[in-house]
């Protein structure tokens, strides 16, 4: 009978050690199996990647609050200036009058490229609103519409413009105003140009003849089609719609209207308002 309980005894350990045994190689399996599926611990592993910010254009700083109208023209605290953009689309032009009614500048178109040939042109009513203006007291700067298709094009207007002028002391930058257009031309679209570019292209131009430079753009090409950053050296003219504009990068001039009323001019005409 005794040795019957010390051989059981002696099983109940056995049984025991076993069991014992094998739950210490099921937590050491589940240790590895779990070290495994985790990866690298953290100390491994490599520390995140930090960009480093992309440098944007200046924003626009200008106050909505500051934005007034006054005898019809939207202005802008105490230092800006009221002025028209004018083609021969306007017809002729009693500078005397738009002078008398508040305007204090001009921006006259000086020329054109054709849509589907590309050939250069001189404005029609250039020459006459360029000694009109300047006759009647106005601050006088010119645009060229370009149709450019490169950068070679854009340089060409330029030196059209400076030909034109002649050595002609303007008051205000010579601006070039890219414009998609509609029926047949040449060019598909903006996106299908070097944009930037061409707009350097003619601003370079036209410094290198002694004149100051610029860009007329509205705001989807301001924001799709132009790197503003590359023409902070520039003059940057926005056209966008209404007396107290949205656009968010920094800008010189801003057109706020294509339904402008002034004495002497017959036709409808662009409003601007120049910050000085």
């Amino acid at each position: 009978m005794a040795r019957r309980k010390k051989k059981e005894s002696n099983q109940t350990l056995a049984l025991v050690v076993t069991v014992l045994a094998a739950v210490a190689f099921v937590v050491i399996f589940g240790v590895i199996v779990s070290s495994c599926s985790h990866g690298p611990s953290v100390e491994e592993t490599e520390p995140p990647v930090t960009e480093e910010p992309r440098e944007t254009a200046p924003l626009n700083a200008y106050a909505p609050e500051d934005f007034y109208l006054e005898n019809g023209f939207l202005r802008y605290g105490t230092d800006s200036m009221v002025g028209v953009d004018v083609s021969t689309h306007q017809g002729l032009i009693d500078w005397q009058a738009v002078k008398g009614a508040g305007v204090e500048f001009a921006i006259i178109r000086a020329g054109y490229r054709g849509t589907t040939q590309g050939l250069l042109y001189e404005d029609e009513l250039f020459r006459a609103n360029l000694d009109g203006a300047k006759e009647a007291g106005l601050l006088v700067g010119v645009y060229f519409f370009s149709q450019a298709a490169n950068e070679e094009e854009a340089a060409e207007e330029a030196e059209f413009v400076c030909g034109l002028l002649d050595g002609a002391k303007l008051d205000l930058p010579i601006y070039y105003d890219w414009e998609e257009v509609s029926g047949q031309s040449r060019i598909p679209g903006a996106a299908e140009i070097p944009m930037t570019e061409c707009a350097v292209s003619f601003c370079e131009a036209i410094k290198a003849q002694g004149y100051e430079a610029g860009v007329y753009f509205n705001q989807t090409y301001g924001y799709d089609h132009l790197d503003l950053l590359a023409l902070q050296d520039y003059s940057l003219w926005l056209a966008e719609y209404g007396n107290t504009p949205t656009f968010d990068y920094h800008f010189h001039c801003l057109q706020y209207t294509d339904s402008g009323v002034v004495d002497g001019i017959e036709t409808e005409v662009d409003l601007n308002v120049f910050f000085r």
